[in-house]
């Protein structure tokens, strides 16, 4: 019992040892270097602001999520106004595995209204371009969810007041 004790109490010795150590090799970083970082940050962060602007205003695919939208609506309207601004006809089933595809590659993301969604031109095709590459056997997967889904989406991402 004796020995189990010493045992336990070295282990606590050593973990607190390991922990103080760890503690006090903390990093210093010099007000010059700290305004340095300070800045490169404020450089990143501007430039991140101004590409993801620039991708907003050159998008054609940017919608303000309105109340009753979901981000599947969003790519629905995106994959249709991409099928109708390009030489690829995507039938019902085909739309809707390009919408679940876009959807699925974003990770499913909850919406709030007023947010503002940016889904890339290249994303856009290579999801319409899989879904009409779709085999006979899973396009028909695909199709039993058509009856379930509503294609009008003229007002999905768009003000309605």
């Amino acid at each position: 019992m004796k020995l189990l004790v010493k045992f336990s109490m070295l282990a606590v010795f050593a973990f607190l040892g390991a922990f103080v150590i760890t503690g006090l090799q903390s990093t210093t970083v010099t007000a010059q270097e700290d305004e340095n970082v300070t800045q490169s940050e404020e450089t990143e962060t501007n430039e991140e602001q101004n590409q993801d602007e620039e991708s907003e205003e050159s998008s054609p695919y940017t919608y303000t999520a309105q109340p009753g939208d979901s981000y599947t609506k969003i790519a629905r309207k995106a994959i249709q106004t991409f099928g109708f601004n390009s030489d690829i006809d995507l039938n019902l089933a085909e739309i809707v595995a390009a919408e679940t595809f876009l959807t699925s590659d974003a990770g499913f993301p909850e919406l709030n209204v007023g947010e503002t969604v940016v889904l890339s031109e290249e994303a856009v095709k290579a999801a319409a371009e899989k879904a009409e590459a779709l085999d006979k056997e899973s396009e028909l997967l695909w199709e039993r969810y058509v009856a379930s889904v509503d294609f009008n989406t003229d007002n999905v991402g768009e003000d309605r007041e």
